[in-house]
């Protein structure tokens, strides 16, 4: 701001505050506001200040450059949105000292008020058809290990060995689930599974009809 855009500037408050201004005056504002314009943000914020009631009714209402620097912020920074907003896409691959100054210059004219942000659009349409299959298979066996159950025999008879849907805690075992024990040669076994997977899984279930019904553990 120049002398003279603070002498402007100072005539504009003085038909507030009736104020005497002077060369002196002009002087010194555009010294404290030598980084601001005289612009239509700078007169809001001295409409603003004005137009806002003193904590004390009766007190006079004395306007100093800090006052315009701090409302003229706010002016501004009310024309950015709280949320993200649309960046306007170079059309090439851009470098991250050309995104910075094309991001700076779009808020600056945002703030200016020669452009409005444009908010981000909800995506719609739901997930890619990979990632939708993807989610579907989360927690189903899968094939491969399927076929192999069928193959020993074992998809035909789970309903006689519940307990293939827990590991094999035997350690010379340790067979995961859905998989059948194995014996100590490392075989398959066609037929049954150790008792002490069958013993963790009716244990497995006593403990959950206990959580389901409380009233029958007391």
């Amino acid at each position: 701001m120049t002398p003279s855009e603070a002498a402007t500037l100072l005539g504009h408050i003085a038909a507030f505050d009736r104020r005497t201004i002077g060369e002196v005056d002009a002087r010194a504002w555009a010294a404290a506001l030598h980084d601001t314009p005289l612009d239509r943000d700078t007169l809001n914020a001295v409409a603003r200040y004005f137009a806002t009631p003193p904590e004390k009714p009766d007190a006079r209402r004395w306007l100093e450059p800090h006052h315009v620097r701090t409302l003229r912020a706010e002016i501004r920074a009310e024309r950015i949105p709280d949320g993200a907003f649309t960046y306007p896409a170079l059309g090439r691959d851009e470098t991250g000292a050309e995104f910075v100054q094309r991001r700076r210059a779009q808020i600056q004219a945002i703030a200016d008020g020669r452009l409005q942000a444009e908010p981000i659009r909800e995506i719609a349409g739901g997930p890619h058809p990979n990632v939708a299959q993807a989610l579907n298979e989360i927690g189903r066996m899968p094939e491969h290990i399927r076929a192999e159950l069928a193959q020993a025999g074992i998809g035909a008879k789970r309903g006689n060995w519940p307990e293939l849907a827990i590991p094999c805690p035997l350690h010379a075992c340790r067979a995961l689930a859905n998989r059948p024990c194995q014996t100590s040669k490392g075989k398959r076994m066609v037929q049954g599974t150790h008792p002490s997977r069958r013993d963790a899984w009716e244990k497995a279930q006593d403990l959950y009809v206990t959580d389901r019904n409380p009233q029958e553990a007391s």
